[in-house]
């Protein structure tokens, strides 16, 4: 489908865990060069190319480098334009006082002995323990001393490989950035018929189901619309992303493969 017409398909990638390997520091993370260079030669194909991401969308920008795309981050909330604007779902503001409340009773642990890296996003707190020396330990630390409280803020809690984040307790998610999307048109107008989301984790699930769902109120493929759930698995990966994919692959070099694969029909 995507090779019969470029121009009404739309890939959605993640970006750690999908086009960048997982690290145990996520500020070290990177996209690899290959990755980079057969994203840039997808992107002009394509009807739409979207990175959609829990980063910092400008600092999702800057590790993919392609410039002709769109970056989604904080889990929907944020949208970089290819023109450099940044739009920010106004749901988030009433809590990114709260949200810093909570990130200065962080800064009172012991980050280092609880192995603990600290992404303070604005509207969302990311508490990485991939480095704890006990992982359960500090897990129940976090639920003591943070997590409980901030529920009692009305924080949402959301969790991820080796991840805890605090985030606002409205219905933004990626699948709800992908539905958004999909209901623009792609490259020259041409109206998207075709989706695939690629991605490793709890919170790209929501992307599967806004393809499903973008897919079936059409019809299916009898409707016209196609859409594929890709789901990059590692040892970390829950079971509800391998079960409500369609397809999976091995880690990074199965996402590698896929974009392979898809610039190659796209090529002919």
């Amino acid at each position: 489908a995507a090779a019969r017409e470029p121009r009404a398909t739309a890939l959605f990638c993640d970006i750690d865990g999908t086009v960048s390997p997982i690290v145990s520091d996520p500020y070290a993370a990177v996209v690899p060069q290959a990755f980079r260079a057969i994203l840039a030669a997808l992107a002009p194909r394509l009807g739409l190319l979207a990175f959609v991401t829990g980063r910092d969308v400008r600092q999702a920008a800057a590790m993919v480098g392609v410039g002709d795309a769109l970056y989604v981050g904080l889990h929907g909330f944020d949208v970089l334009a290819p023109d450099g604007a940044v739009s920010r779902d106004p749901a988030a503001e009433p809590y990114v006082d709260r949200v810093q409340a909570m990130a200065r009773r962080v800064s009172t642990l012991d980050a280092e002995g609880l192995g603990l890296v600290v992404e303070n996003k604005g509207p969302m707190l990311d508490l990485h323990y991939r480095r704890a020396p006990d992982p359960a330990a500090t897990l129940a630390v976090l639920e003591r001393e943070i997590l409980q409280p901030a529920r009692e803020l009305g924080l949402a809690i959301a969790t991820g490989h080796f991840l805890v984040e605090l985030r606002p307790p409205v219905p933004v998610s990626k699948g709800t950035a992908v539905r958004r999307l999909l209901g623009t048109a792609g490259r020259d107008g041409t109206a998207l018929r075709t989706a695939l989301f690629l991605g490793d984790d709890l919170t790209d699930r929501t992307g599967f189901a806004a393809v499903h769902a973008w897919s079936d109120e059409a019809g299916g493929a009898t409707g016209g619309r196609l859409a594929l759930a890709v789901a990059v698995l590692t040892d970390e990966t829950p079971p509800e992303v391998r079960d409500e994919a369609d397809v999976v692959v091995a880690a990074t070099p199965g996402v590698f493969e896929v974009l392979a694969g898809l610039l190659e029909a796209l090529s002919v």
